[in-house]
């Protein structure tokens, strides 16, 4: 045998027995169906999770072991069933911005970190509730609709406040009533 024959082998979908072809994407190369978009069939060819260590502690929701991960944004604990589980812990807690979500009106928002490692605040029901700012929000009502949220923005050099309600994003200046930031 040859060092320089070919030994490709073809993958086949499993949904439409079309031949599989590599491909590049946002988050690298996976192998997708040769008959997109009428087959929407993928398959990564890289695992995001590295897994480190299986841990002797139990998943609080669906009663498989635990694991150790390396990620995209660090160590993490994950479901050993993922992506049937998707229970995981990270090391850094949310803190909470004691702010009620103005879009559910049931939970708080939260402070978290973004895929690009950006903060931002977003509903602790997520994924039920999808309401999220890139700001910390302060609670002062828009004077304009009557948003209960705003975030402070510098224009000009000059501190002002700006409605979070994304359909009104009314500037204004603050009211003597309300305290700063």
């Amino acid at each position: 045998m040859s060092l320089f024959k070919s030994t490709k082998h073809t993958e086949y979908c499993p949904q439409c027995q079309s031949a599989l072809k590599i491909k590049r994407g946002k988050q690298g190369l996976f192998l997708g169906c040769s008959a997109y978009p009428e087959c929407d069939y993928l398959k990564p060819l890289q695992q995001h999770n590295h897994v480190i260590k299986e841990l002797n502690e139990i998943c609080p929701e669906c009663g498989a072991l635990l694991q150790l991960k390396q990620g995209n944004f660090g160590m993490f604990i994950g479901c050993s069933e993922y992506p049937e589980c998707h229970f995981t812990v990270h090391d850094e807690p949310e803190t909470q911005a004691n702010i009620l979500c103005p879009e559910c009106k049931t939970h708080q928002l939260v402070e978290r970190v973004g895929r690009s490692g950006k903060h931002f605040y977003g509903c602790s029901n997520y994924p039920h509730c999808k309401f999220t700012l890139a700001s910390k929000p302060t609670e002062m009502t828009c004077p304009n609709c009557h948003y209960p949220l705003a975030i402070q923005k510098k224009i000009r050099g000059k501190f002002m406040w700006q409605c979070a309600n994304r359909t009104c994003q009314h500037l204004y200046e603050q009211e003597s009533n309300q305290e700063e930031l």
